[in-house]
């Protein structure tokens, strides 16, 4: 018998086991295609800057400007969806996200695909909408195995992605066209979305916190930017620190705001809590190592061996199967969570997560030079990835108010971007000053130094994994 059935009461009429499990396979697909719409950016993005006349400097607004969209699109999709149905807002978002896919492959311009990639942004939205409707729909098992599914679909998905590119360029001529693949499969996504899911019952009351929405807004836009542009501006330059003075200041108005309003659009309180905040700490660390590295990986295995020492030479295809191996583990690990979770607990699973990422991390400081052993060490990295990816919604499911679950996930899902942003600035400072004398090119210690941070930030994962303390109240 299925481990996802529904929660007693809580379905549709009608709404069986069955059909249940169906609605969990439709939501699988939709975050398997947000993966690969993730995965499939990177390969893509030197072909794109060439065919659109961009520097290498310039494309990094095509990651940020998605970025900035997502870290403002998350609480905000996350509480209108607690407040008005998961299912609605997840139609805005899908929608959003159709045009924002169809604009990035038709993209005659530069401006036109930064337009694009904002209008992608809340696809990072997807994953706590859906949570917060699964819960609903589902009891406590059922819950948590969904939850293990959709965690599973989008990490495999952003790893395939990158090979899908790969391959669709190998028969398609151009890389717009490449692009159109993803473009037809969001609109399959939204019909998913507005025919085959149930809307979600349960409503959190009081109204939408616009002040608190529009300054989180602004603190987070300032914040990224002035992160994703300090490399470029330098970091003593006066418009990095005043970006990030701008941040500061909304952020700390931001937080008094939340403190004061009877219904936040983040609630300060819940996100302080012992059975949370350790978890949103191993979030943002989290991100650090799964987004911040991923430049370096693709660097490093794409520079030639023959002349700089290490690396392989490998271009977009043979970059995207060196890297396969990691999302197909974290897939894997994402399968088996949740039987883990019955041995040691989400808590549990999240600490061996960390080591798993160290072990990873220090076993690539030590064996880099074959292929081999970077795919042994994607794999273990992989399994990790998986386990802390699977944890993390399953500890805050448990631990947040039945009626803040898309907020509290959202929550989680930001401190994740945020991470990821702040270690692509700060590994992008470390490969730009750790050069051969005379050149920008990166010698073997500016690998080994973002690997030995990528290492000691999962072992503070663990560290934060040990100490989240156990909810009164369980899922469900």
């Amino acid at each position: 018998m299925s481990r996802i059935q529904p929660t007693a009461g809580a379905g549709a009429p009608g709404l069986g086991g069955a059909r249940v499990a169906a609605v969990v396979g439709f939501l699988v697909f939709v975050e398997l295609t947000s993966g690969i719409i993730q995965g499939m950016m990177p390969a893509l993005l030197p072909e794109l800057g060439t065919v659109l006349h961009v520097g290498a400097g310039d494309l990094n607004w095509v990651n940020a400007a998605q970025l900035l969209a997502a870290a403002v699109s998350v609480p905000l999709f996350g509480r209108l969806g607690d407040m008005y149905g998961h299912r609605r807002l997840l139609r805005i978002a899908v929608l959003c996200l159709v045009a924002g896919s169809v604009l990035v492959a038709w993209s005659p311009s530069f401006e036109v695909l930064l337009v694009g990639r904002v209008l992608q942004g809340p696809l990072a939205a997807l994953l706590p909408l859906e949570i917060g409707l699964v819960r609903d729909r589902l009891d406590a098992a059922g819950a948590r195995s969904a939850i293990a599914l959709l965690v599973g679909a989008l990490t495999f998905g952003a790893s395939a992605g990158m090979v899908i590119a790969g391959l669709l360029r190998e028969v398609i001529s151009s890389v717009h066209g490449v692009l159109w693949i993803p473009a037809v499969t969001t609109v399959l996504c939204a019909g998913v979305v507005f025919f085959l899911v149930p809307e979600s019952k349960t409503r959190a009351p009081g109204r939408v916190d616009w002040a608190g929405a529009g300054l989180l807004s602004v603190g987070l836009a300032t914040l990224l930017l002035g992160i994703s542009q300090g490399p470029k501006w330098g970091w003593s330059d006066g418009w990095t620190l005043t970006l990030l003075a701008v941040a500061a200041a909304t952020l700390v108005v931001w937080v008094l705001v939340e403190l004061r309003v009877a219904e936040p659009i983040v609630d300060i309180r819940l996100t302080v809590r012992r059975t949370l905040l350790p978890v949103y700490a191993a979030s943002f660390l989290l991100g650090t190592a799964l987004f911040g590295a991923q430049t370096a990986a693709v660097l490093f295995v794409s520079s030639p061996g023959d002349k700089l020492g290490y690396g392989f030479g490998y271009d977009a295809l043979g970059i995207a199967w060196l890297m396969l191996p990691s999302g197909v583990m974290a897939f894997a690990a994402s399968l088996v969570a949740s039987r883990l979770f019955r041995l040691i607990g989400g808590r549990g699973a999240l600490v061996l997560s960390g080591f798993l990422m160290a072990a990873g991390y220090v076993l690539l400081i030590v064996a880099h030079d074959e292929p081999w052993q970077f795919v042994v060490v994607n794999a273990i990295v992989g399994s990790g990835f998986g386990l802390a990816l699977s944890a993390m919604p399953v500890l805050i499911v448990e631990a947040s108010p039945h009626e803040r679950t898309a907020i509290a996930t959202g929550i989680y899902n930001t401190a994740k971007t945020v991470g990821g942003s702040v270690a692509g600035a700060v590994f992008a400072a470390i490969l730009t000053a750790i050069t051969f004398k005379g050149t920008k090119i990166p010698t073997i210690d500016a690998y080994t130094t973002v690997w030995w941070c990528c290492a000691g930030v999962s072992v503070l994962v663990a560290a934060a994994a040990a100490v989240v303390a156990r909810p009164r109240t369980t899922l469900g």
